[in-house]
């Protein structure tokens, strides 16, 4: 063995309890004197297994006391806490990774907004790598612009072939995660990184009857054909405009809609607007309700 690999085992074995120093040496190192495998059970695995009991024993009056206070809570205060509102967005992220890893069925997820961040996926890959290997369905929905992101494409490829199924549509479905049809996370208006959860069997219903509804129009984001489902997805995108920008829809909304950013979704209105000829935006609506735009 090399000279740093005999520092390693030696120090290894110390801290299992295996090796220890014997005393003075004379003048040299000092000997190693080694210990049967019931010394390092001793100094080693008692004391971790206590730490172990005490943790457990914790973890049982915790439960106990929580299923006592069910219990005593009336019905009535059952039915107002089905709702929880959570403003921080650590503790959202610890709940969101609490009841994945409680989930046993199926997991469906909606991220609208285009372009997701890489820290973002980065966080949530364990979490999705833990919910697919346990065989759990997992459905997400994005939106059409998701498919011009490097980030967003290389995360799609890391999770399709463990079981995840990824779709995009150009209007996009609002922000929620629903586990087991049992528990939501919807986004909690005004306030971007919070959240309410959801545990109202009614409420987490509908939620999920309306994104079974969606997901059944929307286009595969798969590896296969992407260039083609690019010129597609392009042509919902600027369809999705023309529909908002003949409602009369600002811009900013209809960025926020349709999940680009504000300077993108101008330059789009911009290219409609050269390619019929339109003055200004009430022409462009007169125009456009008359004639349908071809995108070219």
């Amino acid at each position: 063995m090399a000279a740093h690999e005999t520092e390693e085992a030696v120090r290894d074995l110390r801290e299992l309890g295996l090796l220890s120093t014997g005393g003075a040496g004379g003048g040299g190192p000092e000997p190693l004197v080694p210990h049967p495998v019931d010394f390092a059970r001793v100094k080693v695995l008692n004391p971790l297994q206590r730490e172990l009991n005490r943790a457990q024993a914790l973890v049982d009056e915790l439960r106990s006391g929580l299923d006592q206070l069910e219990l005593s809570t009336p019905r009535s205060q059952h039915a107002h806490c089905s709702l929880e509102i959570v403003h921080e967005l650590s503790d959202v992220r610890r709940l969101i990774t609490g009841f994945a890893d409680e989930c046993c069925d199926e997991a469906l997820s909606s991220q609208p907004g285009g372009a997701r961040v890489e820290e973002v996926l980065a966080d949530s890959m364990d979490r999705t790598t833990r919910l697919l290997g346990r065989g759990v369905r997992m459905r997400t929905l994005y939106q059409h612009t998701a498919r011009f992101s490097p980030a967003t494409l290389s995360y799609v490829d890391l999770v399709t072939p463990l079981g995840a199924q990824v779709r995009t549509l150009a209007g996009g479905f609002p922000r929620c995660i629903v586990f087991d049809r049992k528990v939501g996370i919807l986004p909690l208006v005004g306030d971007s990184k919070g959240a309410v959860i959801v545990r109202d069997p009614q409420l987490v219903a509908f939620v999920a009857e309306a994104f079974d509804r969606v997901w059944t129009i929307a286009s595969d984001l798969s590896p296969e054909e992407r260039r083609s489902d690019r010129v597609a997805a392009t042509s919902e995108i600027q369809h999705a405009i023309i529909s908002l920008l003949t409602q009369g829809e600002s811009d900013k909304r209809i960025a926020q809609v349709v999940g680009i950013s504000l300077r993108n979704c101008q330059r789009h209105i911009s290219h409609i607007m050269k390619s019929i000829g339109a003055r200004n935006r009430l022409h462009a609506g007169y125009l456009l309700s008359k004639e349908p735009f071809s995108g070219h």
